[in-house]
C-alpha cells in the first residue's frame, strides 16, 4: 500500500494510520479513512446519529476515494459510480460531538460494477457498517461502462479486491 500512497500524493492524507487504528480499534484491512466529529446536523430528536447521516458520510468518502485515486470529479462524460443496492447494519448509536472515523474500501470488482464496504468507528470500535453495489455509468448518456483501467489499477493497488 505504501507505493500507492506515494503514487497518489493526495491519498496519503486519507491513510488509516497507526494512530487511527489505536484510537478507533480499526482492523488492518482498512486503508482509506476520514476522521471527523459528529455534528449537530447529523443527529435526530433522539440525540443520536440519524440513519441518513451514515449514508451521507459514506457518499462523501466514496467521492474522495475516487478523486484521491485520480478519477475525475463529477465528469458527465466519464464513467462514475451509480448505486444499485445497499445494506446497512446499525450496531450502536453515536451521540453529538463524538470523535469518529469513517472508512471505506472496494472489496470486489467486475467489468462495470464494484462492491464497496464502509464502517464508522468510535473509541469503542465499529458502530455501523454498510455494503453497497455500484454500477459505472456515463451520466451524459446513462450507459453502463467499464471501470476505467487507471481507476481499476489504483483500486487493486490500494484494496486488493476480488476481481472477475
Amino acid at each position: 500500500m505504501s507505493s500507492v500512497l506515494d503514487q497518489y500524493g493526495d491519498l496519503a492524507r486519507f491513510a488509516v494510520t497507526d494512530d487511527l487504528k489505536q484510537r478507533f480499534h480499526i482492523s488492518d484491512d482498512w486503508h482509506f479513512a476520514i476522521p471527523k466529529l459528529v455534528e449537530w446536523r447529523d443527529c435526530d430528536a433522539f440525540a443520536h446519529v440519524n440513519h441518513t447521516a451514515y449514508l451521507t458520510w459514506y457518499e462523501s468518502l466514496r467521492n474522495l476515494y475516487f478523486e484521491a485515486l485520480g478519477h475525475p470529479r463529477h465528469a458527465m462524460d466519464v464513467p462514475g459510480p451509480v448505486m444499485k443496492h445497499l445494506e446497512t447494519d446499525y450496531l450502536r448509536g453515536i451521540a453529538y460531538h463524538t470523535p469518529i472515523c469513517v472508512t471505506g474500501r472496494v472489496v470486489s470488482m467486475r467489468n462495470t460494477s464494484m462492491v464497496m464496504t464502509y464502517a464508522t468507528w468510535d473509541a469503542e470500535g465499529c458502530c455501523n457498517s454498510s455494503t453497497q453495489l455500484f454500477v459505472m455509468v456515463v451520466n451524459e448518456t446513462g450507459e453502463k461502462a467499464p471501470i476505467p483501467e487507471a481507476l481499476r489499477a489504483a483500486i487493486i493497488a490500494l484494496d486488493d479486491p476480488e476481481t472477475a
